[in-house]
């Protein structure tokens, strides 16, 4: 994954972090890790760093689920996304409603209200949901306005950002560079290795007992 042995090993110890968590994510981690690892096809830069992207936020969105000291909020049922769905055929039943029409006040049927605001309620659940997992999983808290927490939104803002071909990767903005890529990364392992320390700990200790169990076999040999 890296010419670096620190940063190989480092990125090994996350993976079978994650691996003891969500073989899912931990998959998903890997993915990104070999994928950037990996030269692109002429012409699939663009590409590349969706992928990278899509995979890092994927994870991101993830680990509340299981890193998190502090109960997490779930996803609302129905999402923000599923009632945005339902308005264009909600407003076709009411085909004499002109949302356009040029007056301060526009009547609309009940249901039609009752659906906007809705959707407007659930946008805003969302947007609290988000931060208050992203400090439960970083703080083991709900101080959403710490630090870290601002740099959590930061790098998940940056990984959306490129994860759309439709987004960043439009006109003439340049690519992140590999250097980019792995600075914003390793904000996400560092909030996988804080939370995972006693793993990490245990880790050690087992590799350091089986060196020693081997030792003692290859010398009673």
């Amino acid at each position: 994954m890296s010419d670096d042995p620190q940063l190989t090993e480092r990125r090994a110890a996350v993976l079978a972090a994650l691996g003891e968590r969500s073989q899912k994510l931990a998959c998903i981690y890997q993915m990104a890790l070999e994928t950037l690892s990996a030269s692109p096809p002429d012409g699939c830069d663009s590409a590349r760093i969706a992928v990278i992207c899509h995979c890092i936020r994927e994870l991101m969105n993830n680990l509340p689920t299981i890193l998190a000291e502090e109960e997490f909020s779930p996803r609302l049922n129905p999402s923000s996304g599923s009632l945005t769905h339902k308005l264009p055929e909600l407003l076709a039943q009411h085909s004499t409603v002109d949302l356009d029409a040029d007056q301060d006040i526009i009547p609309v049927p009940n249901a039609l209200a009752k659906s906007i605001s809705l959707l407007i309620k659930t946008v805003s659940q969302e947007n609290g949901r988000n931060i208050r997992n992203a400090a439960a999983l970083i703080t083991g808290g709900s101080d959403t306005k710490h630090p870290a927490v601002k740099q959590w939104n930061l790098t998940y803002d940056f990984f959306l950002g490129w994860t759309h071909l439709d987004r960043n990767h439009v006109g003439s903005r340049t690519l992140p560079s590999k250097e980019e890529l792995v600075a914003n990364i390793q904000v996400v392992e560092d909030v996988v290795m804080t939370r995972t320390a006693a793993f990490f700990e245990n880790l050690h200790v087992i590799e350091d007992l089986l060196v020693e169990i081997n030792d003692q076999t290859e010398g009673g040999s």
